[in-house]
């Protein structure tokens, strides 16, 4: 999965990818950090742009209370083991050619539910955000504090 060897080749995270029935598509978690974070992965492909629609929603939903639970009887695939143990703060992300529609308001009411942030982002910013963190424009805490408010996340050129 190219973006999953985009966020642990150029970013810098750990990760992999997942996919399958009844997980996420990937995680990746930082580890240089004083307080390292993880990351749910969602990737879709859709070439008129990706409006995030309720089903999908409550499956990322699922996803995050299964990672805050834990409970192997809820999921006994335990996916969530593939976050290293240090990391205690989790954010979630839909990545996507483009977003429409009423995408952030899914994104806010996934947040209320379950109190874990999330964002939104495009192949461009994420290439973008590669760029800057490669060439030390960005730092992964500059990331995390610009990414992860419940939007797109959007970055200048």
């Amino acid at each position: 999965m190219k973006v999953l060897e985009l966020l642990v080749n150029e970013y810098g995270f750990k990760g992999r990818h997942l996919g399958g029935s009844r997980k996420p598509d990937g995680i990746v978690y930082s580890t240089t950090l004083e307080d390292n974070f993880g990351i749910i992965v969602d990737t879709k492909a859709y070439s008129e742009g990706y409006s995030l629609p309720i089903s999908q929603a409550d499956e990322m939903e699922r996803y995050v209370r299964e990672n805050s639970n834990r409970d192997e009887e809820v999921n006994p695939n335990k996916w969530w083991e593939n976050f290293s143990e240090e990391v205690k703060k989790y954010y979630f992300v839909f990545i996507s050619g483009s977003f429409k529609g009423k995408f952030e308001e899914q994104l806010r009411r996934l947040s209320m539910t379950t109190g874990v942030n999330g964002s939104a982002v495009n192949v461009v910013n994420l290439l973008l955000g590669a760029e800057k963190i490669r060439s030390g424009e960005m730092t992964i805490e500059e990331l995390e504090r610009a990414m992860f408010n419940n939007s797109e996340f959007i970055l200048k050129y």
